[in-house]
C-alpha cells in the first residue's frame, strides 16, 4: 500500500508540474490578456504598439493579435524571446487607409541645376554703381571671368542687355573689367561672388566719361586779316619812299662827280 501511495503521489506531482509548464508556454492568463487589450490602443496612423506587462510572452501576444512570433520579432528587430516590462512592441505598422489620414509626402531633394552668371557695362551717370532707367548700356568692353580652379574666359559687353555664361558649377568666381578709353570706372574693377546650385546672378560695371577726354580741345583763333587794298596802299607808300631816298642819293653822287671833274679841268 505504501508503494502504491508513493506512486500516486509522484504521478500527481508530475501532472502538476506538467500543467504549470504547459500554462507557461500557452501564454499569459486572462488577466494578462485583458491588460494587453487595454494597452494596445491603435494610434492615429493605424499602427498598434503594445506595452509589455508582467507575464507577457511573444507567443501569447501573437495569439492575442492574430499574428506570429516571427513577425513581431521582425517588426521590432528582436534576436531573442526575452521581454522587459515597459518595453513597447510594434504589433502592426502604420496603415494607409480611409480610417487614417494620409501622411504628408516627403518633398524631393532640390534639383541640382547649373548656375548662370551675367555681366555688362553701363554709363553710370549718377555714380551710384547701380543701373537705373535712362542709363545706356556700353558695348564692346572686355570682361574676364575666372573661377577658383584657374579656368578663364572673356566676355564682351553688349548693347541693350547683359552677357551671360551658363552651365556653371557651384563655386567661387571673379569678374575683372578693363578700363576703356574715354571712361573711368565708378566702382571697383573686380567683383567676386560664390555661385550656388541653380543660382542666376548679374554683376554690372558702371562707367563715367573721363573729364579730360569728354571736352573737345578748342582750335586756335586767327586774327582777322586786313583788306587787300590797305595792304597794297601801305606797300606802295613804302616803295615810293625808298625810291625817293635812292634818287636823292644818286643825285648827290652825280653832282659831286661833276664838281670834281670841273675842278680837275681848271688846274
Amino acid at each position: 500500500m505504501r508503494r502504491i501511495g508513493g506512486w500516486l503521489l509522484g504521478g500527481g506531482m508530475g501532472l502538476l508540474l506538467m500543467g504549470m509548464a504547459i500554462g507557461s508556454l500557452a501564454g499569459p492568463g486572462p488577466r494578462a490578456l485583458a491588460q494587453a487589450q487595454v494597452t494596445a490602443t491603435p494610434r492615429p496612423d493605424g499602427s498598434i504598439v503594445h506595452t509589455v506587462e508582467e507575464g507577457d510572452t511573444l507567443f501569447g501576444l501573437a495569439l492575442l493579435y492574430g499574428t506570429t512570433v516571427e513577425e513581431i520579432k521582425a517588426l521590432n528587430g528582436l534576436d531573442s524571446d526575452l521581454l522587459v516590462v515597459g518595453q513597447e512592441l510594434l504589433i502592426r505598422p502604420p496603415q494607409r487607409g480611409p480610417e487614417s489620414p494620409a501622411s504628408t509626402p516627403t518633398p524631393p531633394p532640390a534639383e541640382r541645376r547649373p548656375g548662370t552668371l551675367c555681366t555688362g557695362a553701363f554709363e553710370d551717370r549718377n555714380g551710384n554703381e547701380t543701373k537705373e532707367e535712362g542709363e545706356p548700356w556700353i558695348a564692346g568692353i572686355p570682361i574676364h571671368l575666372v573661377d577658383g580652379h584657374g579656368w578663364k574666359t572673356m566676355m564682351i559687353s553688349e548693347a541693350g542687355q547683359a552677357t551671360c555664361v551658363r552651365d556653371l558649377e557651384p563655386g567661387y568666381y571673379a569678374l575683372a573689367v578693363e578700363n576703356p578709353t574715354g571712361y573711368s570706372l565708378s566702382g571697383p574693377a573686380r567683383r567676386e561672388i560664390w555661385l550656388s546650385w541653380g543660382a542666376e546672378t548679374t554683376l554690372l560695371f558702371g562707367f563715367q566719361p573721363s573729364a579730360g577726354l569728354a571736352t573737345p580741345t578748342p582750335s586756335p583763333t586767327r586774327l582777322p586779316s586786313a583788306p587787300a587794298g590797305s595792304d597794297l596802299s601801305a606797300l606802295g607808300q613804302g616803295l615810293l619812299m625808298a625810291a625817293g631816298f635812292l634818287g636823292l642819293l644818286l643825285a648827290g653822287v652825280f653832282i659831286g662827280y661833276q664838281v670834281g671833274q670841273r675842278r680837275a679841268r681848271g688846274r
